[in-house]
């Protein structure tokens, strides 16, 4: 299994977006495998949480870049969760790297 590079995006079934700076202590923030839908490393590349609860770790499943998917995600959520910060807007910077940077930058907490 490849470790996820941080940060890390992930998402829940509601389009929230947490951010992970330390993948490897997902144990101590995720009770759940359920509670995220979707996930991505610094890299772009989709993540998935396996284990059990209390013992929930990440890992890479897809070695490509998912950046059309990411990008639809985080506008999806800054349209609806951060649509009340009305400064708010999606990073817009072109290099996959930079908009996962940025945005976990300007993450609103919720």
């Amino acid at each position: 299994m490849i470790e996820p590079t941080d940060p890390v995006l992930l998402f829940d079934e509601d389009g929230r977006m947490f951010i992970l700076h330390d993948p490897a202590v997902a144990d101590e923030l995720i009770d759940s495998v359920d509670e995220l839908v979707e996930g991505y490393d610094g890299h772009g590349r989709p993540v998935r949480a396996f284990g059990e609860p209390g013992q929930v770790s990440l890992a890479v499943v897809a070695m490509e870049a998912h950046g059309e998917e990411l990008r639809t995600r985080v506008a999806r959520y800054y349209s609806i969760f951060a649509a009340r910060h009305p400064t708010r807007i999606p990073p817009r910077e072109a290099n996959l790297v930079a908009f996962i940077r940025a945005v976990a930058d300007d993450w609103i907490e919720e």
